[in-house]
C-alpha cells in the first residue's frame, strides 16, 4: 500500500464517518421534534372530541378554552418542527430519511 493508497483511504473513512455522524445527529433533532408534535396532536384530538361531548354543557367554555390552548401549542411545535427541517444542517438528512414539512393539509 503506497502513501498515496493511504491517505485516500483515511480520507474515504474520515468523509464516511462524517456522514454518518451528521446523519446521526441530523435524525436526533428531527425525530424528537416530530414525536413531540405527534404526541401533542393526540392530545388536540383528545380534547377536540372532549369538547364535542361537552358542547352546550356547564363546562363548554372550559372545554374551549383547553382545546384552545392545545391547538396553540400545536401551531408553535409544528412552526419549530418546520424550521428545524428547513435548517441548512439538517435539510438534505431530513430529506432523504423521509421527515417532510407540516403544512395544513394535516388535519388533526
Amino acid at each position: 500500500m503506497t502513501a498515496a493508497t493511504l491517505g485516500w483511504f483515511i480520507a474515504g473513512v474520515c468523509i464516511t464517518a462524517f456522514i454518518i455522524l451528521w446523519f446521526a445527529v441530523s435524525y436526533k433533532e428531527v425525530s424528537a421534534k416530530k414525536k413531540s408534535l405527534d404526541i401533542i396532536s393526540e392530545q388536540v384530538q383528545m380534547h377536540r372530541r372532549l369538547h364535542m361531548q361537552e358542547r352546550g354543557g356547564e363546562n363548554d367554555a372550559a372545554a374551549q378554552l383547553i382545546l384552545e390552548n392545545k391547538l396553540m401549542v400545536y401551531r408553535e411545535v409544528e412552526k419549530s418542527y418546520n424550521s428545524l427541517i428547513k435548517k441548512p444542517m439538517n435539510r438534505i438528512p431530513a430529506y432523504i430519511m423521509g421527515f417532510r414539512p407540516i403544512g395544513k393539509e394535516r388535519v388533526i
